[in-house]
């Protein structure tokens, strides 16, 4: 299994309560993260393995039978096209996935659920990777709810019991997603002529001219009417995005990874504002 999301949507900590999980059910488990670059909203994975032998294969998963979105935003398709023919995606959505694939599709409004019962972040953002987890408990692990709810509650501390709620109704919820006709087909992202249309070597080693590191964010700052373009905002933003233009300031979002900076450091009140990304 391959278990995608962003930092700070416990992606990790996802793929630890499931391994716990399969273990509880007599499997043997393997869980291990990979940190790409470790900030809240950077791209990050954990790789599971479980079966009833003793696990000797240590490296990441390149290919998966099934892959876990945590977040509330679809993977792109350089994730999608790591899962085998036949596998399975698991996707944190309210509504259906418009794309249809050699894969099989099943959703979960995690994200609405975690918001329902107060499974919040310090930020106050939902926390929808326990619901997901309960859905792919439900479609890999027949009977497994009561392991899971075990492993929620041994690692969740005073956290638990909303969590537990929130695993229970994400098992209850989960949906099997059948194809229409309008549904887009996949297509995985192939090899240009002469050169790779995706990066050979880890995100973190791309330079940022070329990594629109803006697709990390979790919230995005905006100018009011009250900003006075005084240049405080761009002398702290750490990814150079914030610009004077003439007598106004401007954001570049293809960079802004929304660390709230310039919103501490501004000197006028309400001039600029942190707004969550949809």
């Amino acid at each position: 299994m391959l278990i995608v999301g962003r930092g700070g949507e416990g992606v990790v900590l996802a793929s630890q309560i499931l391994a716990d999980t399969f273990g509880r059910a007599g499997y043997f488990a393997q869980s291990f993260p990979e940190f790409k670059a470790e900030r809240r909203g950077a791209p990050i994975a954990a790789f599971l393995r479980w079966d009833d032998q003793p696990i000797h294969r240590r490296y990441k998963v390149r290919e998966a039978d099934v892959l876990l979105s945590v977040s509330p935003s679809p993977p792109a398709p350089e994730t999608l096209a790591k899962v085998r023919p036949g596998g399975l995606v698991v996707l944190n959505l309210d509504s259906r996935f418009p794309q249809a694939g050699p894969f099989h599709v099943a959703r979960v409004p995690g994200s609405r659920i975690a918001r329902d019962n107060g499974v919040l972040s310090s930020e106050g953002r939902p926390m929808g990777n326990v619901a997901v987890l309960a859905a792919a408990v439900r479609l890999l692990l027949p009977g497994g709810l009561p392991h899971l709810e075990a492993a929620v509650r041994e690692r969740m501390g005073s956290k638990a019991d909303a969590n537990v709620v929130a695993a229970r109704e994400g098992h209850a919820r989960v949906t099997r997603q059948h194809t229409l006709a309008g549904d887009t087909r996949f297509e995985a992202p192939t090899a240009a002529t002469g050169r790779h249309e995706t990066p050979l070597f880890p995100v973190s080693t791309t330079d940022s001219l070329a990594l629109h590191t803006g697709s990390w964010s979790l919230d995005r700052p905006l100018l009011a009417e009250a900003c006075t373009a005084c240049g405080v905002c761009a002398l702290f933003c750490p990814e150079g995005a914030i610009a004077p233009d003439g007598e106004a300031m401007t954001i570049d979002y293809l960079y802004c990874k929304g660390c709230g900076i310039c919103e501490v450091v501004c000197p006028v009140r309400g001039a600029i504002a942190m707004e969550a990304v949809a």
